[in-house]
């Protein structure tokens, strides 16, 4: 090949290879795929459990007392509890977001308190017929109470609405309030023993002449009542991914002043409240 017909086929490869390079330049560039926006704005389902405490401060009559003594105790009402959340978001803003929240939860908070006394005297004129305790040989009575009492929280609901600010786009501070309810549960049990001893320590009680046994009466009590109240406290919810979020939060209920046994002589008032702090996980639909 001479030289002259060289220059012109690289003429021709060069002016062709310009070419396809214009025409590449040309062409639109394919956009890389949007990253996904993140958005709190959606329905939401989870679990969540934690711990519950509160002194239900309780007044109520004593009928082991003849004179109707009053009784106060104040029992810490404590334990842990575990249930389930479901709520809807809206994120009215890139910093705001309001929502609607229900859960329902089981529990086995609780407290009890045990007491018991013993008290003697002497006694004249028992039994009849047989001059065991007269004025020169008197008997001894003794009769020794006792008594439980059990408080007791075995579920609880809200349903409240929350508001929050995002501190950043996957962190949220929010506060909440609304409509507390409680199945709550009050017993009582009491147990009332006497024993009437002669000069020489033999029973001669009831009236059986020397031999006898002591006497022992006893009663039990207990009321179930679903109470109604309001619920408000604040929390902290992190967004995990666009499908799972995890949140810690805090809550005060008060379910007011409730009367239990009413009508059973000891009729108990009860004040209903309750400290909870608890942890929770939501999966999120949107």
């Amino acid at each position: 090949m001479n030289t002259g017909r060289l220059l012109a086929v690289s003429a021709a490869i060069i002016a062709g290879a310009a070419i396809h390079s214009a025409n590449a330049a040309d062409m639109p560039l394919k956009a890389p795929p949007a990253a996904p926006v993140m958005t709190w704005t959606g329905g939401y389902v989870g679990l969540n459990g934690g711990y519950g405490w509160g002194p239900w401060n309780s007044y109520s009559i004593s009928p082991i007392f003849p004179d109707g003594v009053t009784t106060n105790a104040d029992p810490d009402v404590h334990g842990w509890f575990g249930g389930v959340t479901a709520g809807y978001n809206w994120q009215t803003s890139q910093q705001w977001v309001v929502g609607i929240e229900g859960d329902f939860d089981w529990s086995g908070e609780r407290a009890s308190d045990s007491a018991s006394g013993t008290t003697s005297g002497l006694t004249v004129g028992f039994p009849q017929g047989f001059g065991l305790c007269d004025a020169h040989s008197p008997c001894t009575t003794t009769v020794t109470t006792a008594t439980n009492n059990q408080w007791k929280k075995e579920w609880f609901a809200t349903i409240r609405g929350r508001a929050g600010m995002l501190v950043e786009p996957t962190w949220l501070l929010y506060g909440t309030a609304g409509i507390a309810f409680a199945g709550t549960k009050f017993s009582d049990s009491s147990s009332t023993t006497t024993t009437i001893t002669d000069s020489i320590g033999d029973i001669v009680n009831p009236a059986t002449g020397l031999a006898g046994s002591p006497v022992t009466t006893a009663a039990a009590f207990s009321q179930t009542r679903d109470v109604v109240g309001f619920a408000l406290g604040a929390g902290v919810e992190k967004q995990l991914s666009q499908a799972w979020s995890v949140k810690a939060e805090y809550l005060f209920m008060d379910f007011g002043t409730h009367t239990f046994l009413a009508g059973s002589g000891i009729d108990t008032s009860i004040k209903l409240v309750e400290n909870v702090v608890r942890l929770g996980v939501d999966y999120h639909f949107h």
